[in-house]
């Protein structure tokens, strides 16, 4: 039976490639966070990545992680809007190239829901403590499109909150 690469040993090793640290080393990876959110009961924080139109590059997700002290609801969306917010200032990874990623990140808290319109892609319910979604690049944002990362407090006080999200900005032909 032929192999087709699919196995490896230690003669023929599999070459595994993150794409956040290849991307890191390019100076091509960035972050943002909300840091920590105060946020009253069933209340909600946005965050929106919008890829404009005018960029020349495609995002790929590597990893949405942060953090909740009781339950919240996660949600992804495709497309939409995030009303209102605030501007967030991408951070590269690679701290010897600039932060100058075409992406424009916002977010927003509120106790209407912010995300509006958009298509749920993925919706988590997380009963306090990390909230963590490795993409390694499989959620892809080509110009003139936007994510949602949507979350709601499900308690009945006041939660304490967080969202980081990182990734890569590729050609467009990746």
């Amino acid at each position: 039976m032929p192999n087709y690469n699919v196995f490896s040993d230690l003669r023929d090793p599999l070459t595994v490639e993150n794409i956040a640290a290849s991307s890191a080393e390019n100076g091509v990876n960035y972050r943002i966070t909300t840091g920590i959110v105060s946020v009253p009961a069933n209340n909600f924080v946005a965050v929106q990545l919008n890829n404009p139109s005018t960029s020349v590059y495609t995002a790929r997700i590597g990893r949405i992680f942060g953090g909740a002290l009781v339950n919240t609801a996660v949600h992804l969306l495709r497309n939409g809007t995030v009303t209102g917010g605030t501007t967030l200032t991408p951070i590269n990874t690679n701290f010897g190239y600039p932060n100058t990623s075409q992406l424009i990140p916002t977010f927003s808290v509120s106790s209407v829901n912010p995300a509006v319109g958009g298509q749920t892609f993925s919706t988590i319910i997380q009963t306090g403590g990390p909230i963590e979604d490795d993409e390694l690049g499989e959620i892809v944002i080509p110009p003139n499109n936007k994510l949602i990362i949507d979350l709601q407090s499900l308690s009945g006080g006041t939660n304490t909150m967080a969202i980081t999200i990182g990734w890569a900005e590729v050609s467009p032909v990746s």
